[in-house]
This record gives C-alpha cells, structure tokens and sequence, in this order.
C-alpha cells in the first residue's frame, strides 16, 4: 500500500470510528438514552427583584456552573443536566423553565485530533445553546411578585423528579441549589412568627406530609437578605434551612448570606 492510500485509509477509520463513539444528544443537548451522571436543580425565587450585590453573587453562581474551571462542586461537566424552576405557589403547575445539558467540553480547547473525529462547528453551536440556555436566568429575577411562599412544599414536588429513591441503589448524584429568602410561608408552616424546629418537619403530627427525602442530596443555600424581613431572617433562621437539610438525609455544601 502506498503513503497516500495508507494515509487516506487511515483518516477513514478515524471518521468510522469517529462515527460510532459520538453520542447522541438531544433537543435538550442531553445524551439519547443515558441518564445524566449529576443533575443540578436551581430553584430561583423570583417574587422580589434582586438588588446589586445579589445579581452580582448570582452572576457568579452562574458563571462557575458552566466554566470548565469552576468549583468542582458547582461546575457542570460534560453530559450534566441543569434543571431550573422558579419558586411557584401554584403546586399544579411546576414545570422547568430550563432543562439543558453541557454537550462537551469547549471546542476551543480541542485537540486537532478531536477536530478531526468530530465536527467543531457542530459542537460549537451546541456549546452556544447551553451559554444561550443559561443567560434567560436573569431575566426571570424579581418578575412575579407572590402571597405565599411554600418552598418546602415545592421541594416535595421537584425533588422526586430528579432524586433516586433511597431505596434504589442508583450512582446518580444532585445538587439542589436554592437561590431565595427562604422564608417558608404556606398553611402548615411559615416562617413570619414562631414556628417550629427543623427536625419536626416530615416527623410530628401535622407535618409529616411535608417530609421530603433528600438522602445523597448535595444542598446550596443562598439567602437573599431583604431589609424589611430583618426580624424574621435571624441567625436561627439561616441555621434552620441547615438542619432541615441534613434532618431530611441531605448535606449542605455551600451556605451563603447575600
């Protein structure tokens, strides 16, 4: 065989196996038939407007989801699912705002060799979706303004959706992130007066149906300050969320005051 053939066959198995590696992706930029290794929820409460130092934080959050050198807590690596939801006090009605994978690493750090087996342009587009998926997030901020405010409740219907049962043995992992002023307020609990400790919840009498699993759950909680709800969001208050969070199975990773 000559050079010239050699090396034309050559590139020809390349593509073919090229061909029959690449995944699937798709109108979501998820993998066809795979589920996503690690799923991000972001519940976004959007009742008030956020001021400058909380779109400021939020910027950031949003920024080390999708850098490929962000916190590796944070970051969404390839074939990853970002799910979102704004907070609702309309239980019927929870649908995502956005559900999007990353499709792969960005083009621009491509080898020549992954140029070659897989089309750029291609990924490139694809990449651009995900950045394009994302950025609607900021104008959803502060859009709908609420009475009631049931996250707790909102949680108990989100959470099964994108959490194994701790019954099943499952490798997928997730990573809720709750980006609100975490003041609870529904019928059966709120946080506008005395209410009760975070273990009670989903334990005793009258609140067991509030009990959300959230064994293997990694949690992210930002606060947002607002300064006419100085009494209630106390320093027991910001403790409170962490309690219940690991009294219903789950651990906070992350815990922030904006």
């Amino acid at each position: 065989m000559t050079g010239a053939r050699f090396g034309l066959a050559a590139v020809s198995l390349v593509f073919a196996l090229a061909a029959c590696d690449r995944v699937r992706l798709d109108e979501n930029l998820c993998p066809v038939g795979q589920t996503p290794a690690r799923t991000t929820v972001l519940l976004l409460d959007t009742s008030d407007p956020l001021n400058p130092k909380q779109r400021e934080v939020f910027a950031r959050l949003v920024k080390e989801l999708q850098e490929p050198d962000g916190p590796p807590d944070f970051r969404i690596r390839p074939g990853d699912a970002l799910v979102v939801y704004e907070l609702t006090q309309d239980l019927a009605q929870v649908e995502p705002r956005i559900r999007v994978c990353n499709p792969g690493d960005r083009p621009d750090d491509w080898t020549w060799k992954r140029e070659l087996t897989e089309g750029k342009a291609i990924a490139l587009r694809r990449w651009q979706r995900f950045q394009e998926s994302v950025e609607p997030l900021f104008a959803a901020t502060g859009s709908s303004a609420q009475s009631r405010s049931p996250i707790i409740e909102f949680l108990g219907v989100v959470v099964p959706r994108h959490v194994p049962s701790s019954r099943m043995e499952s490798k997928t992992r997730t990573h809720l992130i709750v980006y609100s002023d975490l003041l609870q307020h529904s019928d059966d609990l709120s946080h506008y007066g005395p209410h009760p400790a975070a273990e009670a919840v989903g334990r005793t009498a009258g609140l067991r149906h509030l009990k959300v699993d959230l064994t293997g759950v990694e949690a992210s909680l930002y606060r947002l300050e607002r300064s006419r709800d100085a009494r209630w969001q106390t320093r027991d208050h910001y403790y409170w969320w962490t309690k219940l969070v690991q009294s219903l199975g789950g651990e906070v990773i992350w815990q922030e005051s904006v």
